[in-house]
């Protein structure tokens, strides 16, 4: 079964890979966009305190040096460590308020990816909107999958910590001649370590598991319309069977991220760090030594670095959220026969609202068996039994209902002016713009001599700040208006004023 331009099938590790890098190369300004509204500014934040607390190092490291600092550089020097002690202070704040926005991101992101794969185009504004009353389902979902997935790893880290400072009390205890552990037997402290591993080793795998199990939550509960405790439950239902296969297509993912972002890294990094401390000493790199007349160069390496983290941060996110919804996908595709659902939900027609989706629907949600019937859902791009589309009052349904319900009349019946007309009414209620002008671009191609998609341009056009395209419709709509009161109101519109011809 084919939507869009996607084939909806099984596929291999290697084809999940390839449609993922064809979907991002084709639509990255997009998918970068919508990701950036939340990640670039935490991302640019952390940089920030990454940069201020190398500052208070710095300063740390340089301000012992030299003669002693007459009372306003000390002064100065104290207002700069306050002032960074702050930033620092304040940053991570600013970022935790930013994260609690992430999750609405990667939902929307999500949905961007799933309406594509089944014949949609759905634009950054459409995404956000489509998906903002689940922003709390999502934050709810992430939070309690984050708690679950790190408490393992945390008791690992106490671990690990507390054999290390033991580790390291041995030898100091020893050098004051108070060796403390004189009567404790090495044969306990292996027993120990060999009790320690297995806890170990057992957090770890249950980090692994449950970060597998939880994979695929935003991609439910935007496509399938489930609140955060569904959405992990579903997750779990659609990953069972197939762990072994979700952990090596995701060690894959993290190798291929290694390369991308760590390795370009060491490289810029080495490379400026050889090349500033070379110009500064004016020595062969190879006799380079490391003191406080090299510390210029470190702080060029570390900006180097913060800078490629935030840009392979910036590339890397979009494309993990875009590889995650179509294995969603692809597991539900060999699991649920997704094709059977999509096609089932598409010939399922609403005979009055109590039937119809719920407010605010996502024409991708197809439930999974056992979901709610009331929330059942139109998907788009699908063949249509023979019905009676005018028994559908598109008034009595919400903008998104209407869009569900449009696009499958245009499927069944095909394309008509009014009939793209009022996808173009419904695209823009709910966000999508960008649809909504090539909706009524279509439209007006049928009917070029329709005044009022001219008007319905013009306005578009004008919302967008394109004001030339504005007064070329403008001068449309005059040319082909005919009704005198009609003409009389747009002149008279303090809107439009701009616009008239002179």
């Amino acid at each position: 079964m084919t939507t869009g331009s996607v084939e909806l099938r099984p596929r291999s590790t290697g084809e999940i890979f390839a449609l993922a890098f064809d979907l991002y190369r084709r639509h990255f300004p997009l998918f970068f966009s919508i990701s950036s509204v939340i990640l670039l500014p935490a991302l640019l934040l952390g940089a920030m305190s990454s940069i201020a607390t190398l500052a208070g190092v710095v300063m740390g490291l340089a301000g012992p040096s030299g003669d002693a600092l007459d009372l306003p550089a000390q002064e100065a020097s104290s207002a700069g460590l306050i002032f960074i002690s702050f930033i620092s202070n304040c940053i991570p704040a600013l970022i935790w308020l930013l994260g609690i926005f992430w999750p609405w991101a990667e939902g929307a992101l999500a949905f961007n990816v799933i309406e594509r794969i089944l014949g949609r185009a759905p634009g950054l504004r459409a995404s956000y909107g489509q998906t903002r009353r689940q922003w709390g389902s999502l934050w709810i979902a992430n939070l309690l999958a984050q708690i679950g997935i790190n408490l393992p790893l945390i008791v690992v880290y106490l671990v690990l910590l507390g054999g290390l400072m033991v580790a390291l009390a041995i030898p100091v205890f020893g050098v004051f001649g108070a060796d403390v552990f004189a009567g404790v037997s090495s044969i306990a402290l292996v027993a120990t370590a060999a009790l320690c591993a297995p806890l170990v080793i057992g957090a770890v795998v249950v980090s692994v598991v449950l970060a597998i199990n939880w994979a695929f939550r935003t991609p439910a509960i935007v496509g399938e319309g489930v609140d955060g405790l569904q959405g992990l439950s579903r997750s779990v239902a659609i990953a069972r069977g197939s762990r072994g296969l979700i952990f090596w297509r995701y060690i894959l993912l993290f190798l291929l991220e290694f390369v991308v972002s760590a390795v370009p890294a060491l490289i810029v990094g080495s490379v400026v760090l050889i090349g500033v401390l070379s110009l500064q000493q004016g020595t062969p790199p190879g006799n380079i030594t490391l003191d406080v007349t090299v510390l210029p160069g470190l702080i060029a390496v570390s900006i180097v670095l913060i800078a490629v983290s935030v840009i392979g941060a910036l590339l890397l996110t979009p494309f993990r959220i875009v590889f995650t919804t179509l294995n969603y996908l692809d597991l539900r595709i060999r699991k649920e026969n997704l094709p059977v659902l999509l096609a089932k939900a598409a010939a399922r027609t609403p005979e009055a609202p109590a039937a119809a989706a719920p407010a605010a629907p996502s024409p991708s949600a197809v439930h999974a068996p056992g979901a709610s019937p009331a929330s059942s859902q139109l998907a788009p791009g699908l063949p249509q039994p023979s019905t009676s589309w005018q028994a559908v009052d598109l008034a009595k349904l919400t903008p998104g209902q209407r869009v569900g319900v449009l696009f499958n009349r245009i499927r069944a019946e095909g394309e008509s002016a009014q009939t793209l007309k009022e996808l173009a009414q419904a695209l823009k209620e709910v966000g999508d713009w960008g649809g909504a002008l090539d909706s009524l671009t279509r439209a007006r191609a049928i009917a070029p001599d329709d005044p009022d998609l001219a008007y319905n341009l013009m306005v578009l056009y004008r919302e967008r700040r394109d004001m030339t395209a504005a007064r070329r419709m403008m001068e449309e709509y005059l040319r082909l208006e005919t009704d005198p009161k009609a003409l009389a109101a747009v002149r008279d519109n303090p809107r439009f004023k701009d616009l008239l011809p002179e």
